[in-house]
C-alpha cells in the first residue's frame, strides 16, 4: 500500500484536473446568446445574481457557477499534483549529510 498511495494521490489530482476542464468546457457550451444577451440582469429576491460578470477592454465575460466550479476543480487538482510530485522528489533526493545505510 505504501507504493500505491503516491500513485493514487497523483491519479486523483489528474482526475480532478480533467473533470474540472470538462465541467468548464460544458459550461461554455450552454447557449447564452441571442436576445437574452441584451436584456439587463435581473436581481433575484435574495439580491444575488446568477453569474459574475467581469469587464475586459473589449467586452464582458460572464462566469456562471459551473465556470467557477470547473476552475476550482482544476486549481485543486493542480495543487494535489504539485504536492504529490514535490513529495516524490523529496523522497528520492534523500537527506544530505547522512551516510547511506
Amino acid at each position: 500500500m505504501r507504493r500505491a498511495l503516491p500513485w493514487l494521490v497523483t491519479g486523483c489530482g489528474a482526475l480532478l484536473v480533467v473533470v474540472g476542464a470538462l465541467v468548464f468546457a460544458a459550461a461554455n457550451r450552454t447557449p447564452d446568446f441571442g436576445w437574452s444577451a441584451y436584456t439587463p440582469l435581473q436581481e433575484s429576491p435574495s439580491g444575488d445574481l446568477s453569474g459574475v460578470s467581469f469587464t475586459l477592454a473589449d467586452g464582458a465575460v460572464l462566469w456562471t457557477g459551473q465556470h467557477v466550479l470547473g476552475a476550482g476543480l482544476v486549481v485543486l487538482g493542480l495543487l494535489v499534483l504539485t504536492g504529490a510530485v514535490a513529495w516524490q522528489l523529496g523522497r528520492r533526493a534523500g537527506r544530505r549529510g547522512t551516510p547511506p545505510a
